[in-house]
């Protein structure tokens, strides 16, 4: 099905030649419409591409993909085509249709979008056709894979598919894909419930009964809520839900390691005798607001990680993510499709602390351990900032 949307998406081989104006044959928006999917044909050749938005295009680049050819290849790289600003074929030696395929069929076409939201593949009468991996969108030079390359051409950045067996990553990226978002495609059987309680039963089995639960999804996918507890004198808020899909970046800078660190809940534990339940709810909404930050970014939070807010009283005007500042309570995470869930708790941090962190790689880690010598724990209280 097409899917309207006001983004202007400009072809990068722009043709002047009305008969070879490519048809658009599927266009389809990731879950926060930061990337489109998009496929073309014209007579000659059919091609893949996924465009960032507006926005994201700011920071990354569009990504193409060749699909088939649809006439004899040319013998040497489709240099003619490329000076003329068009689509090029493949060349002869490395595709496996050396004549040319009978043109797509729009209606048998299909994206499975990564559950991270950064790559896609194409399915074609439920075949693996391509896959431009999310993965790529972080290179400078991304590469992708289509099933009827058979030798790497276009300088390397179109590849043959590997073999698919049962241990391919690319095969295994794409079932789980299809089987994530099957899940989630029925509204009553989905697992969001249980979801939610394995998760409310882990913070009430720590904080006591929950007393207040906000919808922090603004009704959208996926489901996401943020839980108030008390305890002791301290305010508890935790996310739940932020830990169904995993994180963009992570699966391209932590490679086998990934699973610990692609997911994750943020929390919030504030002393009631260092401020007013006003400020106490204005730094509850600064955490909802973080819930979708890695997907409406295409970015990532993890460790160290300092994020501006408005919504921090003054002195503050920053939040810093950590699991490791002292917490005085014990709470184990439950797994996420296998993976860890990583419990990040939001402190407030000043400008200053902020502006030592980004002085130096990793400053973030720094700047923890120059808290953590303070005393200073995941329970926000009225301090000045720290000497650095």
């Amino acid at each position: 099905m097409l899917i309207p949307y006001k983004h202007v998406i400009t072809n990068p081989f722009t043709d002047t030649d009305m008969e070879s104006t490519p048809a658009i044959l599927l266009e389809q928006p990731n879950n926060r419409s930061t990337l489109f999917a998009i496929v073309e044909q014209d007579e000659r050749t059919a091609w893949f591409y996924i465009y960032p938005s507006e926005e994201s295009g700011k920071r990354y680049n569009m990504r193409s993909c060749w699909l088939r050819n649809l006439q004899p290849g040319p013998a040497h790289r489709d240099i003619d085509a490329l000076a003329e600003g068009i689509a090029p074929m493949l060349e002869v030696t490395a595709c496996n249709h050396p004549e040319g395929k009978e043109p797509l069929d729009a209606s048998l076409l299909a994206v499975i979008w990564t559950p991270e939201d950064d790559g896609a593949t194409l399915l074609y009468n439920n075949e693996i056709i391509a896959v431009i991996p999310g993965w790529s969108l972080y290179l400078e030079e991304p590469v992708a894979y289509a099933a009827d390359c058979i030798a790497p051409s276009m300088d390397g950045l179109v590849l043959p598919m590997p073999e698919l067996t049962a241990d391919n990553a690319l095969l295994s990226k794409t079932a789980t894909s299809i089987a994530f978002w099957q899940q989630w495609s029925d509204e009553k059987q989905n697992p969001w419930k249980d979801i939610q309680e394995q998760l409310l039963s882990t913070y009430e089995a720590c904080l006591g009964p929950v007393q207040q639960y906000f919808a922090i999804d603004n009704q959208q996918w996926p489901p996401m809520a943020l839980a108030r507890f008390e305890k002791n004198g301290i305010v508890y808020f935790i996310t739940l839900g932020v830990s169904i899909r995993p994180m963009p970046w992570v699966e391209h800078l932590y490679h086998e390691q990934a699973a610990d660190f692609r997911r994750m809940e943020i929390g919030l534990a504030v002393s009631t005798n260092d401020f007013s339940e006003d400020e106490i709810m204005q730094m509850a909404t600064g955490i909802s607001s973080l819930a979708d930050l890695p997907w409406r970014s295409l970015s990532w939070l993890g460790e160290g990680h300092t994020i501006h807010s408005a919504s921090v009283p003054a002195p503050f005007e920053s939040f810093i993510l950590s699991s490791a500042l002292e917490s005085g309570i014990e709470l184990t995470m439950p797994a996420m499709y296998e993976d860890k869930i990583n419990l990040y708790w939001a402190s407030p941090i000043t400008a200053e602390e902020r502006e030592f962190a980004h002085r130096e790689p990793n400053g973030g880690y720094t700047l923890l351990e120059k808290m953590i010598e303070q005393d200073i724990t995941q329970v926000v209280k009225k301090r000045e900032s720290i000497a650095l």
